[in-house]
């Protein structure tokens, strides 16, 4: 049997406030441009936007920044986990493609772990969300050194 990493805990505690924000800006605006938040030493969990310098900007830039203003964290020893938040397509429970909320958890201990969140946006129903749902380890961006 698999055990949990120690570090999961501190990863668990990041997923909220990203998965509410998603919510909002869904609710709120139809859409949300990818953002993250970071772990500090001392626990303290801080959200963190990039600007393109563009009001539409690429969702791939948008990640590549905020994965480069999260690794000097990393690299300097102030962050001690990140999350990196965007709008993906998944394959929901059907094996049909569907609009997720996915997120990226890094941990410098070494424990990374993606995990989505299905939604649909319905003509007269609003949105809805599934369940989250974990998937393969993401490949390492934030805390790569070391």
């Amino acid at each position: 049997m698999a055990s949990r990493p120690p570090e999961r805990d501190e990863l668990d505690l990041m997923l909220d406030p990203l998965i509410e924000f998603a919510q909002n800006m869904l609710r709120k605006h139809g859409e949300f441009y990818p953002f993250a938040n970071s772990m500090r030493n001392d626990g303290q969990i801080t959200m963190v936007g990039g600007y393109a310098g563009d009001e539409h900007p690429a969702s791939n830039e948008v990640i590549e920044l905020l994965v480069g203003a999260l690794r000097a964290q990393a690299e300097t020893g102030e962050i001690k986990a990140s999350g990196i938040c965007f709008d993906a397509r998944v394959r929901g429970a059907d094996g049909k493609p569907t609009d997720a909320i996915a997120i990226s958890l890094e941990h410098r201990e070494g424990d990374s772990v993606m995990v989505a969140m299905p939604y649909s946006k319905g003509r007269f129903s609003g949105l809805s969300f599934g369940q989250l749902v974990a998937g393969p380890p993401p490949p390492k961006r934030v805390f790569v050194g070391g």
